[in-house]
């Protein structure tokens, strides 16, 4: 039986077996995270490319980075995410 996209517990069946990689944060949308990606206040401090997702990182504010994930086609995703966070997780 395949239970793709199916909830079970709380959790989609296909993302209780997705390993959780990079960044957890805070989804924001993509208007937002766009718009703050090309502020003139915000500086871009890494980029990382890892099987073709592209991760792009902002500092956002004292306590808070922007992170962009871009992948291989072209879909981007950003989230908030805690500089206290952030270097166990990138």
């Amino acid at each position: 039986m395949d239970l793709r996209g199916e909830w079970q517990n709380g959790t989609r069946a296909s993302e209780a077996n997705r390993p959780q990689t990079g960044p957890r944060g805070t989804p924001i949308s993509w208007q937002l995270g766009d718009h703050l990606s090309n502020s003139d206040d915000v500086s871009r401090v890494t980029e990382t490319t890892d099987t073709g997702r592209r991760k792009t990182v902002y500092d956002l504010t004292e306590e808070t980075y922007l992170v962009r994930t871009r992948t291989p086609v072209g879909r981007e995703r950003y989230r908030e995410v805690p500089k206290r966070d952030f270097a166990d997780d990138f």
